[in-house]
């Protein structure tokens, strides 16, 4: 495979009460009468304005609450809702699993990319244009065409890949500036193994989710992504702490959502998602789940060690970990008492993740195992993130 692939959402729209505009967005794309999802916070932190606005412009819409999972029983339940009311579009409000059942909802048909070979899986939803309002900047899902699908127990299952990437993503930053501001610092987590897991992906030559090669410039986004977390991040954190949509906060909020979105979808994904995801196979050991973000920031390190990273490195990354409060050792990340059988469990699952193909020493296909990768080599890579890590508590 030679072909070069970029994907973005049609339209990015990003500001400081930017929520006001919807309606004029909407009827601009030609929506009459959307249905909006999104869980009891989001809700009310976006109906009032949301009515409002698409009042204004004359567009008929009703409301469903997420049911706190993305399982395909609550894609299904939405997909109901959206075609019982003749919906026009789904509006996804909220965090990752929210949008990413919005997202599920609206598609037609998708691809479950999480099996081997991947599946097809015919009219999964209405089939109607996906607006995604992130009421958090946690992570970098609301650009992608892609969604994390898990089941009633809160594992992950599978991931599908979508025909097309969202018509708007629409991100208020006020309403960002005035959620908990640990879920930025989450955001930064997922957006920091960006440019770790796309330069793997580019060395390597593996395909991206975009259906192609990594282009120059999802590499350049990426980049950009941890460029403007190491100079910006603790800075948004204070401002997310006072509820300032400020500069900082801005620049942090496009590199959580859009640089690292785009740059994770058509940049390519690494050992750091696949250990990431791979947690939840141990949700049970966790007395508080840690966010995506935590875990992605944690697994992050463990990529660098598997990488052959130099201590100079490390300590830059460790030191923006801490600085912001991301994870650096397995009892930050809410493991108090693992035993090592408990993370040979997360190697395991990891080494048959198909997304740790991007890595060098990774088989093209999986052995009689399941596995592409060796687990031993994952676990040690665990165990050294964690034992460097000590140092910066």
């Amino acid at each position: 495979m030679s072909t070069k692939i970029l994907i973005a959402p049609m339209r990015y729209v990003q500001g400081p009460d930017a929520l006001n505009q919807i309606g004029q967005h909407l009827a601009g794309m030609g929506v009459s009468n959307p249905l909006v999802i999104g869980g009891p916070t989001a809700i009310s932190v976006c109906r009032e304005t949301m009515a409002g606005s698409m009042n204004e412009k004359g567009i008929a819409f009703d409301f469903i609450e997420f049911g706190g999972e993305c399982t395909f029983d609550e894609v299904q339940r939405v997909k109901a809702a959206c075609v019982a009311g003749s919906h026009d579009a789904i509006i996804a409000c909220g965090g990752g699993k929210a949008l990413d059942t919005g997202r599920t909802a609206a598609a037609g048909n998708a691809v479950n990319a999480g099996v081997v070979p991947p599946e097809i899986m015919e009219n999964i939803g209405a089939n109607v244009p996906i607006i995604q309002v992130p009421t958090i900047a946690a992570t970098d899902a609301p650009t992608a065409k892609v969604s994390v699908i898990y089941n009633d127990k809160g594992e992950f299952e599978t991931f599908l890949v979508f025909r097309a990437n969202p018509e708007m993503v629409f991100v208020d930053t006020q309403i960002i500036a005035n959620a908990p501001a640990e879920t930025l610092v989450s955001g930064m987590g997922d957006a920091l193994a960006t440019y770790f897991e796309a330069a793997m992906s580019y060395q390597t030559g593996s395909p991206v989710l975009a259906g192609g090669l990594s282009t120059r410039t999802a590499q350049m986004m990426a980049r950009f992504a941890f460029d403007t977390l190491m100079e910006y991040g603790y800075q948004a954190l204070l401002e997310a702490e006072n509820n300032i949509a400020g500069q900082a906060l801005e620049a942090v909020v496009e590199a959580n959502i859009l640089l690292s979105g785009l740059g994770y979808e058509s940049g390519g994904l690494a050992a750091a998602h696949a250990i990431a995801l791979s947690w939840t196979r141990v949700y049970h050991l966790f007395e508080v789940h840690p966010t995506h973000g935590q875990f992605v920031a944690f697994s992050t390190l463990a990529q660098l060690m598997m990488e052959g990273r130099n201590a100079d490195f490390l300590d830059e990354i460790y030191d923006f970990c801490a600085s912001i409060g991301l994870p650096t050792t397995l009892e930050a990340l809410g493991l108090r008492n693992a035993e090592n059988e408990a993370i040979r469990m997360v190697a395991e699952d990891a080494a048959k993740n198909v997304l740790i193909t991007s890595m060098p020493r990774a088989a093209s296909a999986p052995d009689a195992e399941g596995r592409f990768y060796d687990p031993n080599e994952i676990f040690n890579a665990l165990m050294a993130a964690d034992a460097y890590g000590r140092q910066f508590e």
